[in-house]
């Protein structure tokens, strides 16, 4: 137990401010900055918080609230009472509207129909702010890297506009592998252990696509609830790079447990990637770190200025490697085939890093990721 801080008179903005060094368990950020601390209250030392909390690991509001009630232990409090409700039903700016306030009398709330995806635990969505940074190898290759660690994991590709997995793991007739259920479900094509649907599947070879606003919404929305998903550990989802409509339209879709940030050492490719990490918290979805991509090619250093910056950890630095490039137009992904390469192991150690912060134990042991 901490020692009491002398001389402290309690009141409610010392102990948010106290609260603001209460982290989320396996996250950087704190409570207060994920907005969770809905309300405090205070009598002499007897201090009574309030979290807006939802969660489905059971073990997170205790060790949320012991870590409350140590901080403010040390405070002088002698007595805090921590209670854990449901968060109040979201009020959001009118999507294509950011700067126009809460939703407005009469306007549908773009997140009310939002669900849960009963049989996959945790999804984690991939994002970057520019294209050419690698996001869609970085999302196959935790994939990857989460199957060889034991987990049963699924990946949605969702970049509408430059659907790559399919090539990352050779699929040349995904389309023709489709099948649908009775229904009007799609059922996932197996490859390399995932469970994988791509709009590359539906888009036609060389096909642009053109589609916008409510359009990508729907197609959005049928590929993150429409899909007959086993039960899985983790979803990935493959987003497009920079900051439109399909982050914001898979987040009103489905809960997502977390995103990750994926940039190049380069400064422009940080200032990027940093805008893609504002638009994850506000959305509300926690950032759970930062992978710096092509590592040591194009110097180093980019992703510990977007972790510094967005207040996250840095997930691990991919290094550069141009026999993982040909492996990648081939089809033939270096986590698979050179499972013992520099490459393949940052994957395993970011793998690690991102379970953990998910509250999960890795199948295999933690060294190799170390």
């Amino acid at each position: 137990m901490a020692t009491a801080e002398p001389d402290i008179e309690l009141d409610v903005d010392k102990v948010r401010s106290a609260l603001g060094d209460v982290h989320y368990p396996g996250l950087a950020r704190d409570v207060v900055s994920f907005g969770m601390v809905k309300h405090v209250s205070v009598c002499g030392t007897q201090v009574k918080v309030q979290l807006a909390l939802r969660t489905t690991d059971e073990s997170i509001p205790e060790r949320l609230s012991v870590a409350v009630r140590d901080r403010l232990a040390a405070m002088g409090a002698t007595l805090v009472t921590v209670e854990i409700v449901k968060p109040d039903p979201p009020t959001r700016p009118v999507p294509h509207a950011p700067d126009s306030g809460h939703a407005r009398a009469g306007v549908p709330d773009p997140w009310a129909d939002r669900v849960r995806l009963s049989n996959v635990r945790d999804i984690i969505a991939v994002g970057a702010g520019k294209g050419g940074v690698g996001k869609s190898t970085v999302a196959v290759s935790l994939a990857l890297a989460l199957v060889r660690a034991g987990f049963v994991v699924g990946l949605l590709d969702a970049d509408i506009y430059g659907p790559s997995v399919p090539i990352l793991l050779g699929i040349e007739n995904g389309a023709q592998q489709i099948r649908v259920t009775a229904d009007k479900h799609i059922i996932p094509v197996e490859v390399l252990g995932l469970t994988l649907i791509s709009f590359g599947f539906f888009l036609g070879e060389g096909s642009p696509a053109i589609w916008r606003g409510p359009m990508v919404s729907k197609a959005v929305k049928q590929f993150a609830r429409g899909v007959e998903w086993p039960q899985l550990d983790v979803l990935v989802v493959d987003l497009p790079p920079g900051t439109g409509d399909i982050p914001l339209s898979l987040v009103q879709a489905v809960e997502v447990s977390g995103a990750i940030v994926v940039t190049q050492p380069q400064r422009l490719a940080a200032v990027e990637a940093q805008k893609a990490g504002d638009m994850f918290a506000k959305l509300d979805v926690p950032v759970l770190g930062v992978v710096e991509n092509m590592s040591g090619a194009f110097g180093s250093g980019g992703g510990n200025i977007v972790a510094t910056a967005l207040n996250v950890p840095l997930l691990g630095t991919v290094p550069f490697d141009a026999q993982a490039v040909g492996e990648g137009d081939a089809g033939t992904p270096t986590v698979i085939t050179r499972g013992d390469s520099e490459f393949a192991r940052s994957f395993d150690a970011i793998a690690h890093r991102v379970v953990n912060a998910l509250g999960w134990q890795l199948a295999q042991g933690e060294a190799a990721a170390e």
